[in-house]
């Protein structure tokens, strides 16, 4: 009877760890788009190479990789600071750059539902724009997708990519789930 009481115990323990989830994050510069792994293939179309950016102050990079149970979730921000001059040279090169969505993007097959709540929104001094997916063939919303934010305050450009290949949709019609939210949750850097 002891024995099954353990094995119990351990199984409800294993069920509430995995439940609970856990996240893991690496702020390694030089692994930046170099590791062997699905998000570092995809972001590529997106995020700029380190060796494409001009010279900067400083430079931030994380990646978060997020489980629990059966799915996964990755994201990757690089967050660049320059001088005055030249974020301003590079903030007006984003729409040259890049194309990016005029407005929300509903679910196709439940339109309660959004896979973009959002296509612009604020997180402190960051604007935010999500990137459109006539941009890249490694968009797919809500599963693939970049965004990037603009700090005239902090000088500051934050490029980010999320991946999850489960996920179905970001928020609903009442649009609780703001965008902000969810690169809060996903992303792990205090903007």
């Amino acid at each position: 009877m002891d024995i099954i009481k353990k094995y119990l115990i351990i199984i409800i323990l294993m069920f509430v760890c995995s439940s609970i989830g856990c996240s893991n994050s690496n702020s390694n510069i030089k692994e930046y788009l170099s590791r062997d792994n699905k998000i570092d293939s995809k972001a590529k179309d997106v995020m700029p190479s380190l060796e494409s950016l001009p010279e900067y102050e400083d430079i931030k990079y994380v990646s978060t990789h997020r489980s629990m149970v059966l799915f996964e979730s990755d994201s990757i921000a690089l967050i660049v600071n320059y001088d005055n001059d030249t974020y301003e040279n590079e903030k007006n090169k984003l729409d040259d750059d890049y194309v990016f969505l005029k407005k929300e993007v509903k679910s196709k097959f439940d339109e309660t539902k959004y896979y973009i709540t959002e296509n612009e929104f604020s997180i402190n001094s960051y604007k935010f724009r999500v990137i459109d997916d006539t941009q890249s063939s490694n968009i797919e919303y809500p599963k693939s997708f970049g965004i990037i934010g603009t700090s005239d305050e902090k000088n500051s450009i934050a490029y980010l990519y999320f991946y999850d290949f489960d996920l179905d949709y970001i928020g609903k019609e009442d649009k609780d789930s703001s965008m902000a939210n969810f690169v809060k949750e996903y992303f792990k850097y205090d903007f």
